[in-house]
């Protein structure tokens, strides 16, 4: 039966509705709040490492910018610029390129190496590191060359060259990005010069290693349209192209313009799906002709473990409380149904038989008025009571008395030995057998003062019975009796066996027609005694056997009545009386091996004196 623990008791009912009432509000607080704290982290978050980003961006682009001052000192270098306008290449210009590509060099430390071009004078320049050569090129180095029309431009990270000056002393390949500048001639658009910078990566390093912890989950990367790597987490990656599936959609993303009236900054986005979900913070950083994405990755397991931070002591804070609240919600079930507990417990003593239970609370409220009516109640009607019970009891010791006298008098077994003896006497030793199998039933049934019998007794009391009958039928009567182990030394009630075995000669057996045969079986299974008597009868039809059951279920104390014979309802109400609930008496038609008529004596290994209704 679903919730029959709840509907039974008040307490519960009290304590589940308390818990229920306080639990399920402080529980929806908890979600609620927790949900409230990550969205809150996550904004915060996000709002942090946008700052943190746009700042970034801002060094960035002022360090780039120092890049782009330097490569216009061409045009503030008259001497340079006349130079280059004229295409002179004697000594003396060679050794004033020398001193303002010295200059350039030196102006940001950065500066790995500095490339000029002049194609009027058909010759190209190299300073490196203090190394300065120059040589004959008819048009500038490759990878210099810019479309008409673009003032500047930055090559994306790379590994740096000697400009195809092979007069160059060998030196150390660096990875560098590369500032170009085409050097036209004021105020037409002719082409004077070519100006390369090859700029290391220390700076770019330093800026976008202040914009994450390393270790920590959290990845920034600074990328050009073409999601080339110039800078990244993973330095042997710096010059290749990013392969991981959510640059493609960022880099889209980022090169659409903003819309219209939005502020201008870092915008953030969520790609990915799964263990790779994760939040993208990202800015614009213009170089040259291009733009740059400075973007940071922030995994969702990395903010899940700043806003667990904070959910953790709140979760342990409402928790804390919960459990208090849960606490004293029990406790007040517990203080308002104590009193009805006790009383409870009080007419458990009283439905025992202690009828004379003194029903005490000692309070003034509705249980107490209560309890002192109850109280009232049992002095008016306990002697009553306590009369009829003992009434009762003395009904069933006289009923009990009298099925156990029911066979005949005293007197009939003492002249039944007599008999026996002058059998003896006269030389007919079969019917001294048959007096003294009598002799034993007899004396088995007068002998009351034993309740309680073997059950190795009932059995010897039932094979003088069968054996009376084979000598009464002669050969249409065989019998079998099987005992398993030391079942024979359980006991049970008095005379429950041989008047079962006593029905099949009632019922089951035609001496005009053929044999008959019966079968008794003792065994323990499963913890239980079971006695099987069985014949080969014809048995019953199944609505009589059904009707038979039913009035089994119907014994009780009140209806054991005894009548001429000792039956099925006499054994079943004595084995209800004397083995209590856990006894039955089981029906059965045409079972193997017999197919007769069967019955079954369930019993427990170690009998009771309760009183309870018999199961078939």
């Amino acid at each position: 039966m679903k919730f029959y623990w709840l509907r039974r008791s008040i307490r519960t009912k009290l304590a589940v509705f308390l818990l229920l009432a306080i639990g399920i509000p402080m529980l929806v607080s908890i979600t609620i709040t927790n949900t409230r704290t990550a969205r809150f982290v996550e904004e915060d978050t996000i709002r942090q490492n946008s700052n943190l980003l746009y700042q970034g961006k801002t060094n960035l682009d002022n360090y780039f910018r120092s890049f782009f001052q330097t490569s216009l000192a061409p045009y503030s270098d008259t001497t340079l610029y006349r130079t280059l306008e004229t295409g002179r290449s004697d000594y003396l210009t060679d050794n004033q390129i020398f001193v303002s590509l010295q200059l350039m060099s030196s102006s940001v430390k950065e500066i790995y190496q500095v490339y000029l071009h002049s194609p009027l004078a058909e010759r190209g320049y190299l300073y490196s590191k203090g190394q300065y050569k120059r040589m004959e090129q008819i048009v500038n180095a490759p990878g210099t060359s810019l479309p008409e029309g673009v003032p500047y431009s930055i090559r994306p990270l790379h590994m740096s060259s000697n400009y195809n000056i092979s007069a160059a002393p060998p030196f150390l390949s660096k990875p560098v990005i590369t500032v170009i500048r085409p050097i036209l001639q004021i105020p037409s658009d002719k082409q004077i010069g070519t100006l390369a910078l090859d700029i290391t990566t220390e700076m770019i390093v330093s800026i976008c290693d202040q914009l994450y912890q390393r270790g920590e989950g959290e990845e920034v990367y600074l990328l050009d349209p073409d999601g080339v790597i110039i800078y990244g987490p993973d330095t042997d990656r710096f010059g290749l192209k990013l392969d991981a599936d959510w640059s493609r959609e960022l880099l889209g993303q980022a090169s659409k313009p903003l819309p219209d009236g939005a502020a201008d900054g870092a915008r953030s986005t969520r790609l990915g799906s799964g263990e790779q979900e994760a939040v993208f913070i990202y800015e614009q950083i213009e170089a040259g002709d291009k733009m740059w994405t400075l973007v940071k990755r922030i995994p969702d397991h990395v903010l899940m473990r700043a806003t667990n931070q904070v959910t953790q002591v709140n979760t342990g804070v409402l928790i804390g409380s919960l459990l208090i609240v849960a606490a004293a919600a029990l406790f007040i079930s517990f203080w308002i149904t104590r009193p009805i507990k006790r009383l409870t417990g009080y007419v458990s003593q009283i439905q025992s038989g202690q009828l004379h239970t003194d029903i005490h609370l000692g309070q003034a409220d509705e249980i107490g008025q209560l309890a002192r009516r109850f109280r009232m109640m049992m002095e008016t009607i306990n002697n009553l009571v306590l009369r009829e019970y003992k009434l009762e009891l003395a009904n069933k010791t006289n009923q009990l008395k009298a099925l156990q006298a029911q066979v005949h008098p005293h007197f009939l077994y003492n002249a039944l030995q007599s008999i026996g003896t002058t059998a003896l006497k006269r030389g007919v030793p079969d019917l001294y057998k048959l007096i003294m199998q009598l002799g034993k039933m007899m004396r088995y049934s007068m002998n009351t003062a034993e309740e309680f019998v073997a059950i190795s007794q009932e059995i010897d009391h039932a094979r003088s019975y069968l054996e009376l009958q084979r000598h009464r039928f002669d050969d249409k009567l065989t019998y079998e009796i099987a005992m398993d182990g030391d079942v024979g030394q359980a006991m049970l009630p008095r005379m429950v066996i041989q008047p079962i075995v006593e029905n099949v000669f009632k019922h089951a057996f035609d001496p005009s027609g053929g044999e008959v045969h019966v079968s008794i079986r003792c065994f323990r299974e499963d913890g239980w005694i079971k006695i099987e008597i069985a014949d080969n009868g014809p048995g019953v039809k199944p609505d009589r056997l059904q009707a038979l059951r039913a009035s089994l279920r119907r014994v009780d104390e009140d209806s054991a009545s005894v009548g001429e014979h000792i039956g099925l309802a006499n054994v079943a109400a004595r084995l209800a009386l004397h083995c209590g609930s856990t006894s039955s008496m089981k029906l059965d038609s045409g079972l193997e091996p017999l197919g007769g008529f069967s019955v079954t004596l369930v019993i427990p290994d170690q009998p009771t004196s309760q009183t309870s209704e018999v199961s078939p």
